[in-house]
């Protein structure tokens, strides 16, 4: 079984909480390098960055997070006060305005604004990290769906959804989550490469190779996709 290294995430995640920005990067950078997409991760980095005054990269890294999740209350306002540190007011007003648009445009049921279900989104999915990275599958599943619940299209939420329902063996569902991602974002790495893995753990075969085949021809240097279909090959042969 192939297992993804979730142990990085939270590596990561804990330095950066205790302010060790240098090594909270060494543990996202191995993630961003893998090809993983989480956007509380670009969010991270974003902030990393402006701290040690790289705001291009800064800017680069938090405009990743929100097109992940175009929602996210952070890092819009974190893209808002690089941008004014940058000199570049009318931008960093411009963010502003949009997040504030989305607030009145998007008043839900519960009462509740767009921004505050965001945080709230989040929170879930931060708790729910810390339970995959320890192993307690069932109530990091428990904190996923709590947070897709406030925030339904938060694509790299739903992917981890995904990815922990089928370490629990849950492949089917894991399936079924991972659908709805693609039918999103139709080509998100993360969420392709998973739903071949799913496939694969179900030995549905030809349908890991479809989506694995659809990664490379989306991103023909993926290496992950290539390691995979080798897989497949080594399978048949043997």
């Amino acid at each position: 079984m192939i297992k993804l290294k979730s142990n990085l995430y939270w590596l990561g995640k804990e330095a950066y909480i205790n302010n060790d920005y240098d090594t909270a990067m060494e543990y996202f950078s191995q993630i961003m390098k893998e090809g993983y997409e989480f956007a509380d991760v670009y969010n991270m980095v974003g902030i990393i960055h402006h701290d040690n005054g790289k705001f291009e990269k800064a800017v680069q890294a938090l405009e990743k997070a929100l097109k992940l999740n175009p929602k996210y209350t952070d890092a819009s306002l974190n893209l808002a006060v690089i941008y004014n540190d940058m000199g570049q007011l009318e931008k960093a007003r411009e963010i502003y305005a949009k997040a504030k648009k989305i607030v009145k445009e998007e008043i839900t049921t519960d009462g509740l604004d767009p921004f505050s279900l965001g945080k709230l989104s989040n929170l879930h999915a931060n708790l729910a990290d810390i339970y995959y990275a320890h192993g307690i599958y069932n109530e990091a599943i428990k904190e996923y769906q709590k947070a897709l619940n406030l925030s339904p299209d938060f694509v790299d939420i739903r992917t981890k959804l995904g990815i922990v329902l089928r370490e629990s063996g849950k492949h089917q569902e894991s399936i079924k989550e991972l659908e709805k991602v693609l039918a999103l974002k139709p080509d998100y790495t993360q969420a392709l490469l998973a739903i071949g893995l799913s496939h694969y753990m179900e030995e549905n075969i030809q349908e890991a190779k479809k989506y694995w085949e659809k990664t490379l021809k989306n991103n023909p240097e993926e290496k992950r996709a290539k390691f995979y279909l080798q897989m497949i090959e080594a399978d048949i042969v043997s």
